[in-house]
């Protein structure tokens, strides 16, 4: 089988490229039409991992209005609370309503997907380790089976500029077409 990838020639039996590592055994499946279920999604997780992090966003947008609209608020109350500021007061209420209830949302509801998470066994962070390997990645124990298989370049030019920049490095290696004629003028 050729790699799709790098062009080299592997047997059929390898599930990954020897020379480049691309998984052949994933292509070779999708050329014969069959899907792996590796890439079948949980819609399950896909839909909590939504609701995370988009509950997440609506409780640090909230909490940040929050903080503006209570700002906004101090204003008027430090200058003693004219009857000019009553209109801004008025909307500065109503902005720090609207976002305490974004905070509470998102809060809720960041809560409720993050346990749901928890409890399938799965974490959206990233400080999380690795889970190890899945066992056609791990080499065998017996290594005296394994065969090797050369990594060189490949031999063969894969466009016509190659081939000629080829040529004309091995013809700097050739002595002088004088030289070789013998200098018959």
């Amino acid at each position: 089988m050729y790699c799709p990838s790098c062009g080299s020639n592997n047997q059929d039996e390898v599930k990954f490229c020897t020379r480049c590592g691309t998984n052949l055994e994933v292509v070779s499946d999708a050329l014969r039409g069959r899907t792996t279920s590796a890439l079948e999604t949980d819609e399950r997780r896909v839909t909590l991992l939504k609701d995370y992090y988009r509950s997440r966003r609506m409780m640090l947008i909230g909490g940040a209005a929050s903080a503006l609209a209570l700002f906004k608020l101090a204003g008027p109350f430090l200058l003693g609370f004219p009857e000019k500021m009553i209109p801004i007061v008025i909307l500065s209420l109503g902005f720090l309503f609207l976002s305490l209830i974004a905070f509470v949302w998102g809060l809720v509801k960041w809560n409720i997907s993050s346990s749901e998470i928890k409890a399938l066994g799965f974490s959206p962070s990233k400080g999380k380790a690795l889970t190890a390997a899945p066992e056609q990645l791990r080499l065998p124990a017996d290594q005296s089976s394994i065969a090797t298989y050369a990594t060189d370049p490949i031999a063969s030019h894969s466009s016509v500029t190659e081939h000629t920049t080829h040529l004309l490095d091995e013809g700097e290696r050739m002595p002088p077409i004088k030289d070789r004629l013998g200098e018959r003028h």
